[in-house]
């Protein structure tokens, strides 16, 4: 996965606004920090408070998905 750098101020500080997530038009994106991505392009939670903040959101913001697909998500 290739990180996409960001150049324009303005974008910038919203993305460092403290918010947990941007939208672009009708779509919503979760904003995280992490410190790496595997080759295998998923997130490893390690956090349990930080597990229980991205499922609630997940939940919140997707109920198409199931919990199978958040756990593969997720790698739990």
């Amino acid at each position: 996965m290739e990180p996409i750098r960001i150049e324009h101020d303005d974008i910038k500080k919203a993305i460092e606004s403290g918010h947990s997530y941007i939208q672009v038009g009708k779509r919503k994106f979760l904003l995280m920090e992490v410190e790496a991505i595997g080759d295998d392009v998923c997130y490893e939670v390690t956090d349990p408070e930080e597990e229980m903040q991205l499922r609630a959101a997940i939940d919140q913001d997707n109920p198409i998905l199931s919990d199978e697909e958040i756990n593969k998500m997720l790698k739990s």
